[in-house]
């Protein structure tokens, strides 16, 4: 028992200091609650009722689900922009539209806000074993990292890890969130660890690091020869990227075991996927973007020009391209860069915006969502013709976006065929 309070009273002393890192938010107009939709007249919440004004708004809730979608469950209706929501394993992270440093968590099944909090200049946001990991590099040379269960957003632990990203890092178009950063990435190929790569506050050298989610702890520490703006690993090699170039190095080993060039133009730096024996680096930004892959050797096994974002989906990885005129999606197996199959999208603007699950993809578009059979690429037919601005697929739910007019926005998350909506009041958003 004493043991015990020994160690309540250690991890109480170490996780004080962080919350200086955190202010309490109170205001529901930052991240909005979440309402079922069945029952969304028997609420009264202003933000809704501009909501339920709005034609658009009115047919995505009134909507009767078909095969593609499913029903809708729940929703968020906000005036001050939809939080940007990112999947976390059935968990939705989110970032308040225009103000990063505000942060919260949602549960993907029944929309129902666990937390929300002001976090200090955080560079990464993202979640890893059930750890809400926030991440703030600070001017002493070394990174606050703080994990906190990810349900209750109770500090569970923090640690000032000594790495700070570099500076083209620190510049990247990516590091404003998500689930990679490049520097700092749960993209490991293990469970329960986080990799970070950049400079030692303490020396100024070049290091990879290695931190445990459960308690904090930096179990790895290496340097690396040469500034690297991007980490990932498949848990045997640990990939080191950066504008023209990509190395491998075994855990804990200074000298790589092999190096590589990456193609032209030279530019910001990204993994997509390190699966099927294969890295996948994209390289470039914009209309510039060069996606390869490489085998475990070093050996470039393919490229092709991506022209923006990309998205991988299992063995595929999706480009948007316009062929004969038409825009749409193509798709390439990650193993090889074979052409699997081309969908017309003429409405897609950016990969960015769009969601995927094990067997379909979901685009937006300002005449309704696009669903494409991810084995085939053959349209998934749905007759909901509200406006999407962005798709995320949470768990089982299908979550869209909309910003209405300046001043309203709203967010619906439907149940698809396959994950019916639960019954009774286990879906209710409010409890």
């Amino acid at each position: 028992m004493l043991a015990a309070l020994g160690v309540v009273a250690v991890q109480a002393h170490e996780v004080a200091p962080c919350w200086r890192d955190f202010d309490k938010l109170t205001d529901n107009a930052v991240f909005p609650d979440a309402f079922p939709v069945t029952t969304l007249a028997t609420f009264d919440d202003p933000a809704l009722r501009a909501a339920r004004r709005d034609p658009g708004f009115q047919a995505a809730a009134a909507f009767e689900g078909d095969g593609a979608l499913g029903v809708p469950v729940w929703t968020i209706a906000a005036q001050d922009g939809n939080p940007a929501l990112t999947d976390e394993l059935g968990l939705l992270a989110a970032r308040a539209d225009g103000d990063p440093d505000k942060i919260a968590m949602y549960e993907g099944r029944n929309g129902k806000r666990h937390w929300m909090r002001e976090a200090t200049r955080p560079t990464a946001y993202f979640m890893k074993n059930l750890r809400a990991l926030t991440i703030v590099p600070g001017p002493d040379g070394t990174t606050r990292v703080t994990g906190a269960d990810a349900r209750s957003g109770y500090l569970q632990w923090c640690r000032s890890v000594d790495v700070v990203p570099s500076a083209d890092a620190a510049a990247a178009p990516g590091s404003g969130g998500g689930t990679d950063v490049g520097w700092a990435t749960g993209l490991t190929g293990r469970p329960g660890t986080v990799l970070f790569v950049g400079r030692s506050g303490r020396s100024g050298r070049p290091q990879a690091v290695e931190e445990d989610t459960v308690s904090g702890r930096v179990t790895r520490r290496w340097p690396v020869d040469g500034d690297w703006t991007d980490i990932a690993s498949d848990g045997r090699l640990v990939y080191l990227a950066a504008p023209g170039r990509l190395a491998a190095f075994r855990p804990g080993e200074s000298v790589p075991v092999w190096r590589a060039a990456l193609p032209e133009p030279a530019g910001p730096t990204a993994f997509r996927a390190v699966e099927d024996g294969r890295v996948l680096v994209a390289s470039g930004s914009g209309a510039d973007t060069v996606l390869a892959a490489y085998d475990s050797t070093g050996r470039q096994a393919w490229s092709r020009a991506a022209g923006g974002p990309v998205l991988t989906a299992g063995p595929r990885v999706l480009v948007a391209e316009t062929r004969d005129g038409v825009r749409g999606v193509a798709a390439y197996r990650v193993v090889d860069g074979t052409p699997a199959w081309f969908a017309p999208a003429p409405e897609l603007s950016s990969l960015a915006d769009a969601g995927a699950d094990a067997t379909r993809l979901y685009l937006p578009g300002s005449s309704g969502p696009h669903v494409v059979n991810l084995a085939t690429g053959a349209p998934v037919p749905t007759t909901l013709r509200t406006p999407v601005d962005r798709v995320v697929v949470s768990g089982q739910r299908v979550v869209v976006q909309h910003t209405a007019a300046p001043g309203l926005a709203w967010t619906i998350a439907y149940a698809p065929p396959k994950s019916p909506a639960e019954q009774g009041t286990s879906g209710d958003a409010q409890r």
